[in-house]
């Protein structure tokens, strides 16, 4: 797999990890990393990421019922110095039984990402929050726009 796919790949695997209310996966993808919203205090490493689905309302079938959506993404990779950075932008939509489909959080993800021992992993992903919905029925305690993303 190129470094390209590989990057992608864990890209990915963080929006899973959210929708299907993995925060054990999503832990273990920031094990070595950070993850920030801006204006917010980091949450570093796999407990404290493992630590947001006590914040994030997850529903009968164990997820918070949410899809989000990375786009326009745009990765740099410097495979000599084994780092790479990306830009992406987001939408999260939701939809439970009470709460009709639609657009809870806009915002625009900057990523580090560093090679170890022939493994790709995220060093930081940075949040900007731009457009930020009703998120009541995504987060325990909606003005933590922290777990919003």
């Amino acid at each position: 797999m190129s470094a390209r796919d590989e990057i992608l790949h864990l890209m990915h695997g963080y929006c899973t990890a959210i929708d299907t209310g993995d925060f054990k996966g999503l832990g273990a993808l920031f094990e070595h990393g950070s993850w920030i919203v801006e204006g917010s205090e980091p949450r570093v490493g796999r407990a404290e990421l493992e630590a947001m689905g006590e914040t994030v309302r997850l529903y009968a079938d164990g997820t918070p019922r949410t899809k989000h959506f990375q786009s326009s993404i745009d990765l740099d990779i410097d495979e000599a110095a084994g780092t790479a950075r990306a830009e992406s932008y987001l939408t999260v939509f939701q939809q439970t039984d009470d709460f009709p489909l639609q657009p809870i959080f806009i915002g625009h993800y900057f990523d580090d990402f560093e090679r170890v021992d022939g493994v790709w992993r995220f060093k930081t992903r940075l949040i900007r929050h731009h457009l930020v919905g009703d998120l009541s029925a995504h987060l325990k305690a909606p003005t933590d726009v922290v777990a919003g993303a």
